[in-house]
């Protein structure tokens, strides 16, 4: 209690409105990043993608109070989200209410100012986010593959924002690994659920006897992502993109050990929190992403090989 007292009203709103989840607003760089056009970084596509992440942060924030209100009841049943401002009553109805007004109006101003493209963009993600809060999440499977595309909506978004194309092929590793994510999001949850002595996830369409089926689904999908990038590698595409095109190929085992070390924690229970939050946290995850990245940088400029 005496926690909560010293955290303060802006702690307290920083909480409810998840900013530590604006990490995956990041992903708005991914095509600038997988097109190394960061290296030709103009002042205006800069611009446009910092508009893009505020407006994408609020609109997701406005979401998570959005969603607390409609699972009120639900969230005060759960042994960790009974915690949260709203369920606990630290953050009224009210102010919820007035607050996801204010975040969601101000996010759709912000995303208009970074172009028509990625403005519709946000529209969809918004009403896709709103059925996902109130349908979607509650039917097993069609909540992963909801998940995997807002996520992957985020990239499609980011190349809105900067003018860039996002390929074929960005898109279909994107679709499928991110899909394993959202496996690994509720393999963890039914890990913590288990682990509290419950059977089926509150507010979920998910048993824990549906974990070795889960732990199935995330593993295929995440390999299909591994396939996807392995013929991108042999496609006419890379040849666009990289100098030495064989260079990238070290990025496969470095892709391979971050899937399996992803679902690892997981089964160990080890996963508690969104899988790409982890991301940004877990040290050998950072690494291994470096590595990835710099092996394809190293593909791309060659150093004259």
């Amino acid at each position: 209690m005496a926690d909560r007292e010293a955290e303060g009203i802006i702690g307290l709103w920083a909480r409810q409105l998840r900013v530590h989840q604006w990490a995956k607003n990041l992903l708005l760089f991914v095509p600038i990043f997988a097109s190394f056009k960061v290296f030709q970084l103009q002042t205006s596509v800069l611009l446009s993608l910092v508009l893009a992440f505020a407006s994408f942060s609020l609109v997701s924030s406005a979401v998570y109070v959005y969603n607390d209100l409609v699972d009120l009841e639900s969230d005060r049943a759960h042994t960790i989200k009974r915690n949260r401002p709203i369920a606990s009553g630290l953050i009224t109805v009210t102010n919820g209410v007035l607050v996801a007004l204010v975040l969601v109006l101000s996010g759709l101003g912000i995303g208009f100012l970074a172009g028509v493209g990625f403005f519709s963009a946000l529209v969809v993600y918004l009403g896709l986010t709103f059925v996902y809060s109130i349908w979607l999440k509650r039917i097993a499977l069609v909540d992963c593959i909801s998940l995997a595309g807002l996520y992957t909506l985020r990239v499609v978004a980011g190349g809105f924002a900067t003018g860039i194309e996002v390929s074929f092929w960005l898109l279909a590793f994107s679709i499928f690994f991110f899909l394993s994510l959202a496996y690994v999001k509720r393999y963890a949850e039914l890990e913590a659920t288990q682990k509290a002595g419950a059977t089926k996830a509150v507010g979920r369409g998910y048993s824990v006897t549906d974990m070795p089926l889960i732990l199935v689904f995330g593993a295929g999908s995440a390999f299909l992502a591994v396939l996807i990038f392995a013929l991108y590698l042999d496609s006419a595409a890379i040849r666009e993109q990289y100098a030495v095109p064989q260079i990238a190929w070290l990025a496969i085992p470095f892709i391979m050990y971050l899937i399996g070390h992803m679902w690892f924690k997981a089964h160990r229970g080890e996963m508690n929190q969104d899988p790409v939050i982890f991301l940004f946290r877990d040290w050998p995850s950072l690494v291994t992403v470096a590595l990835i990245g710099a092996s394809l940088v190293f593909a791309h400029i060659g150093f004259g090989l």
